[in-house]
């Protein structure tokens, strides 16, 4: 230091000297001292505890209270030999949500020691904590009182299984240290993981922020930066984080800061603003346990895989073996001969205006030509069957059968299209979730069920994405028995005359979805939250559709819905949802409803027409000389319907859909994509009863195979949908609200209520296309001219 700089040196520190007069005072610890400061003094207390002889393994915490006042706070500044920390009173804290604050005029404060730089140097567990310097200053002219105190704070070493009962107010956060080595004598039990912990939170409503954070100094204790590091999340009644050893080698801190209101919680606005309510203490109860060992994982894991390989064996042979003999091939060889001597008189007989035709069709010279006479004859005869009472299958199957499979298996194409380019961009996006979630530590990211969120590797919840392997496999299983049952059913001359059309394109559409309602829910599940939930019931959407299709092909093969207007609905649906999930306000609802029930009025007139009706057979000509008909024939008649069992169905199914389309304008559902799956599952459901009734109406009978199917796709998904409401997370809530409805493990150890929804689910939805494909089994020989049309 030259000269000049020693003078300028002795001047600021001489103007020092005159601006303060610095009191040095000694103090003991668990005493509170009341002071008086101003502007021309300043306070440097030296706290001892003369038990611990200047040091301590519990870290100092200061207590001060003081009366300053925001334009001349207090200025408070704690050191020990290397670490410092300096805040203000009063604490002055934002309100979230709002424009207004909240003022603190005392505050507590833990002081910090890098306990990673003390392993380093000294390689030992030992902590020990220096007594803190306290300087005390302000800038008012006026004299200025606090209060202070300093003690130790007692628990500061969590321990594992131990519960812990404290409190926080937003100017009073606290921190606590766990240690994984002092486990290092439980590793040789086995019972558990404490290479990875789980923290347990439970606590009142008030708003917090619970941190995990490095054992290095400084800690982020406040409501300005307790985001900065580690992981972290808003909690009000209950948390949890898992919290692996590789990421926290020599421990970890906990934080706990409360919240100067409930907005981040709630988004609802918490308190009032002011100080209106400047008392918030907030009561925690914390535990930490440890997690389940990785042979837990591997147990879970192969339990899971032997479970479905034991089904594929158990259910998936017998069944093969009881196709190939315990039933007849759908062949003409095997027709029985009162059937096969005369199917063409039996055609005559039910239908003379369609005998020559097939017969023509049957003998024609090509299949190309046979079809383009065939729709020209379909479109011919539209009025014929639209003036049939009773119609029959060979009304409704005069299509070659070439053309209905071709027809079948754009349904396949379209969802392996659909599957393809929808999945993924959702694999991409959740990926990047599970990445923004490791590299940020923001827990509210993602709404897991922290308590039963079992990570591996990049994975944050490994149990959530495994347990939908179930619709994987029992969909390749269910490809694998379409594939069989195709290949033992090529005879077209058979198919054009016995039997109801299979069309297998359309199974084979069923079992891609499930199996891609298996990746696609497993992706939602790497990271589940509001904006990505529509993933996991997309293709539900596709799956209640195609259900409904088939039923309607069974006796409508000519005039059933393509492939393209079937996945144009689904597209439309799938818009809805993301609308209805991002912007469900009262003006989209309005819109859907109106949609909705003019979908409902069209398609039941194309239903109960059979695809005959068309708007420009609608002039008040026409329904004036109906109305006249019918009403000469018999005043009765203008209020008979014609076609009575499908007036029924659309009876029904309007009633229903009116009373959904009510529900949604009065309650106006937070989770629109289940609501629209219910309207889906709703309609499916219907026309499966009504199908079942229909068929022994008429005489008909469901196989007790059949029956046995159905019956355990009732059972399973009755159960699925008990555990399914016992709902562990909920992204209509704020991440904190989720948190509330977080559970344990119940199965394994592994899986939770959840887990148990996707299995029963998947297996309920293998039974139930199990059913379809065996539904009319019962008609596999009967000619097309004795199977009714409803």
């Amino acid at each position: 230091m030259n000269p000049l700089q020693y003078l300028l040196f002795a001047i600021i520190v001489s103007k020092s000297c005159w601006a303060y007069s610095p009191e040095i005072v000694s103090l003991n610890y668990s005493t509170t001292y009341n002071f008086t400061v101003n502007s021309s003094i300043e306070y440097i207390l030296e706290f001892k505890d003369d038990n611990n002889f200047g040091y301590s393994e519990l870290p100092p915490r200061i207590w001060v209270e003081s009366n300053a006042t925001p334009s001349a706070p207090l200025m408070i500044v704690a050191r020990q030999t290397k670490e410092m920390l300096s805040w203000q009173l009063p604490l002055e804290l934002e309100l979230e949500g709002s424009d207004g604050e909240t003022i603190y005029n005392y505050t507590s404060r833990t002081m910090c020691h890098d306990i990673i730089k003390h392993y380093r140097k000294q390689g030992r567990v030992k902590i020990q904590h220096e007594n803190p310097i306290l300087s005390v200053a302000t800038s008012s002219n006026t004299s200025v009182h606090f209060s202070v105190n300093v003690h130790h704070q007692t628990n500061f070493s969590i321990q594992l299984n131990r519960v812990y009962n404290f409190t926080i107010t937003p100017s009073e956060p606290r921190y606590f240290f766990y240690n994984f080595t002092t486990n290092s004598t439980l590793l040789k039990k086995g019972d558990s993981n404490y290479e990875t912990v789980i923290l347990e939170v439970n606590s009142d409503d008030i708003c917090m922020t619970v941190s995990i954070q490095n054992i290095s100094c400084p800690v982020f204790d406040t409501n300005q930066d307790v985001t900065f590091r580690g992981f972290y999340e808003t909690v009000n009644r209950k948390g949890g984080i898992t919290i692996p050893k590789y990421k926290f080698p020599h421990g970890f801190y906990v934080v706990f800061v409360a919240k100067a209101n409930d907005y981040a919680c709630t988004k609802g606005g918490g308190f009032a603003n002011g100080n209106s309510y400047p008392f918030r203490r907030k009561y925690i109860s914390m535990i930490i346990k440890p997690s389940i060992t990785y042979s837990d994982y591997v147990k879970a894991v192969l339990i899971t895989l032997a479970c479905i390989g034991a089904f594929y064996v158990i259910f998936g042979l017998p069944y093969f073996v009881y196709t190939v003999k315990g039933t007849v091939p759908r062949e003409m060889a095997y027709v029985e001969e009162s059937y096969s001597s005369t199917p063409s008189g039996q055609m005559t007989a039910q239908n003379p205006s369609t005998s020559s035709s097939t017969n023509a069709r049957m003998d024609g010279p090509s299949v190309d030509m046979a079809d383009f006479d065939t729709l020209n004859e379909v479109d011919s005869d539209r009025n014929l069957r639209l003036g049939r009472g009773q119609p029959y299958l060979v009304d409704l199957a005069r299509k070659h059968p070439n053309e209905l499979k071709k027809r079948s298996y754009l349904y396949l194409y379209n969802v392996l299209t659909v599957a393809l380019f929808y999945a993924l961009p959702v694999v991409q996006l959740v990926v990047t979730y599970q990445r923004v979630l490791n590299e940020t530590g923001q827990q509210d990211l993602c709404y897991y069920n922290f308590l039963c969120a079992h990570p591996l590797g990049l994975l944050s919840d490994f149990n959530h994405v495994l347990s939908n392997i179930g619709y994987v496999l029992l969909g390749v299983l269910f490809l694998i028995i379409t594939y069989l049952r195709e290949h033992m059913h090529k005879d077209d001359l058979f198919d054009r005359q016995y039997g109801i059309p299979q069309h297998y394109g359309l199974f084979y559409a069923m079992g891609v979805a499930l199996i891609m309602e298996g990746v696609l829910s497993g992706s939602y599940h790497v990271c589940p939250n509001q904006l990505n939930f529509q993933f996991d019931s997309s293709f539900m959407y596709v799956m209640a559709v195609l259900c409904m299709v088939k039923l309607y092909q069974n006796r409508h093969p000519d005039i059933n819905a393509n492939a393209y207007t079937t996945f144009g609905v689904l597209a439309i649906a799938v818009v809805l949802a993301m609308i209805g999930i991002l912007e469900g306000t009262t003006f989209f609802w309005s819109f859907f409803v109106v949609i909705y029930i003019i979908m409902c009025f069209y398609l039941s007139v194309k239903v109960y027409y059979m695809g005959c009706w068309r708007l420009s057979d609608v002039s008040m000509q026409r329904i004036k000389q109906v109305w006249i008909y019918d009403f000469w024939s018999g005043p009765v008649n203008v209020l008979r319907p014609c076609h009575k069992a499908r007036f029924v169905l659309l009876l029904l199914g309007n009633f229903c859909n009116w009373g959904l389309a009510t529900f949604a304008l009065y309650k106006r559902p937070k989770n629109f994509p289940v609501f629209l799956l219910t309207i889906f599952m709703a309609n499916t459901l219907l026309y499966y009863l009504f199908y079942i009734v229909m068929k022994y109406v008429n005489k008909e009978r469901v196989k007790l195979l059949t029956w046995m199917f159905l019956l355990i796709s009732n059972l399973c998904a009755g159960g699925a949908l008990y555990f399914f409401l016992h709902k562990s997370i909920s992204w209509k809530r704020t991440a904190a609200q989720s948190r509330q409805l977080n559970s344990e493990c119940v199965l394994l150890r592994f899986y939770d209520y959840h887990d148990i929804w996707h299995f029963l689910s998947a297996i309920g939805m293998f039974f139930t296309f199990m059913t379809l494909l065996t539904l009319d089994d019962d008609l596999s020989h009967t000619p097309h001219t004795q199977i009714p049309v409803f």
